[in-house]
């Protein structure tokens, strides 16, 4: 099992928010509550911000981990908020099945790190 982290900054006018490695339903309440945080920052200036979710080597230790997390993740309130969202996953078939069903301009899902942070950063 890797190390987890689930550590949420800021770059600049991005949130960087990482939930990798093994991951508890604990661990995502942890997650949360930091990255709430880190959003109402903004959100209480009322401004608007720019998201990069890192999602490679996650590994939930049951589905209850994944609903949780998109339970918590997909708020309105949140995601109401924000500029531009970019994903980053590993390699495979849910990534493939995201790119090939996104219709959204503003959200990118990339296993390149490198590309995600030109795109987010450059991202109007």
């Amino acid at each position: 099992m890797s190390a987890n982290n689930t550590s949420t900054s800021i770059s600049k006018d991005i949130i960087i928010t990482n939930l990798t490695g093994y991951i508890s339903i604990a661990d995502v309440g942890k997650w949360f509550d930091t990255f709430e945080q880190t959003c109402h920052l903004y959100i209480k200036q009322n401004k608007k911000f720019k998201l990069l979710v890192n999602r490679k080597d996650y590994t939930p230790e049951h589905f209850t981990v994944q609903k949780l997390w998109k339970d918590k993740f997909f708020s309105n309130d949140l995601l109401n908020n924000t500029i531009a969202i970019a994903f980053l996953l590993d390699e495979g078939d849910i990534l493939d099945h995201l790119n090939q069903s996104n219709t959204k301009e503003n959200v990118r899902f990339s296993s390149d790190y490198d590309y995600l942070i030109d795109w987010i950063t450059s991202y109007k």
